[in-house]
């Protein structure tokens, strides 16, 4: 197939004032008001301050639900990579079914409510050249809908304005290796950060999947579900995570944080959890979805 290429425009936003505020007075008073939340003690990113590469898995349910645990994943792992930040930012996202090829996206930069993120679509052939042909790809044109990048970019655009940004979805496939490795030779020679961009469990009727009943056993079995794969998330188990997300639902976008992983692996990464939360830790109800914020650094 073709490699993807470029294209001059501006991708627009979609889901700004529904999954993340649409002003950007809006957006930096949201992000301030979570200062309490992201000054809380806890554990760090693992790796020494300086490092050249970060990892990152953070939820992308929409501000209102998980909003400030993907910002203080990002935080952390931004803080690893030192004073400078990162110069390139790899946002994974996934919500495809296994066998997909690779979403890239052609436009120089996506709209957010601060300024348009500077995408590096040029970057993708050479992607494409790195994997080898191990991987397809598929360069998206129109709108998308999906929210497994778009509701991070106002965070990293607030946090790191400056980076350049390759903005991907991933399958939940054994492909998610390829990727990652592709993409860590690609990225080399940069200050990199890797944001994987996942929910957990989606559990309850609304979900179609509901294996306990509703109630406390089903609450049990979604924070049991989510354990595992944060478990083989934390342990670099690509083949524990994708069974995890494609078997027992436990991830949305599984082939993200395998991607992640995969480079975290390469480069000798070691994780910590800094946050985990859910959905009916701010709106009750009988469905559920778990949100994990990991971070990684050599």
């Amino acid at each position: 197939m073709p490699e993807p290429t470029a294209r001059k425009s501006l991708r627009k936003a979609q889901l700004a004032g529904r999954w993340y505020p649409d002003r950007a007075s809006e957006v930096r008073r949201e992000i301030e008001g979570w200062g309490p939340y992201l000054a809380q003690g806890g554990p760090e990113c693992p790796g020494a301050a300086g490092a050249d590469k970060a990892l990152c898995v953070v939820p992308h349910a929409g501000w209102f639900f998980s909003g400030k645990l993907a910002a203080k994943a990002l935080k952390a792992a931004g803080a690893a990579l030192g004073a400078g930040g990162p110069e390139a930012v790899v946002v994974l996202g996934g919500h495809l079914p296994a066998g997909s090829p690779v979403i890239v996206y052609p436009e120089e930069g996506w709209e957010t409510p601060l300024d348009p993120v500077r995408l590096a679509p040029e970057l993708a052939g050479e992607l494409a050249r790195r994997a080898g042909g191990g991987l397809r790809f598929r360069s998206w044109e129109g709108p998308t809908g999906d929210n497994t990048v778009e509701v991070e970019l106002p965070l990293l655009k607030h946090y790191f304005p400056e980076a350049e940004v390759l903005a991907l979805r991933a399958a939940p496939d054994e492909g998610a290796a390829v990727l990652g490795r592709a993409l860590l030779e690609l990225f080399r020679d940069k200050r990199t950060l890797f944001v994987a961009s996942t929910d957990l469990t989606h559990y309850g009727e609304a979900y179609g999947f509901s294996p306990a009943g509703p109630g406390p056993a089903g609450e049990k079995f979604r924070e049991e579900n989510d354990r595992r794969f944060i478990e083989a998330a934390l342990a670099l188990d690509l083949r524990a995570m994708l069974d995890l997300g494609n078997r027992r639902f436990a991830a949305c976008s599984a082939g993200a944080a395998a991607a992640a992983a995969a480079v975290a692996s390469e480069i000798k990464a070691a994780g910590s959890l800094v946050g985990y939360s859910a959905s009916t830790d701010i709106l009750t109800g009988e469905q559920s979805v778990g949100y994990a914020g990991i971070v990684s650094a050599p």
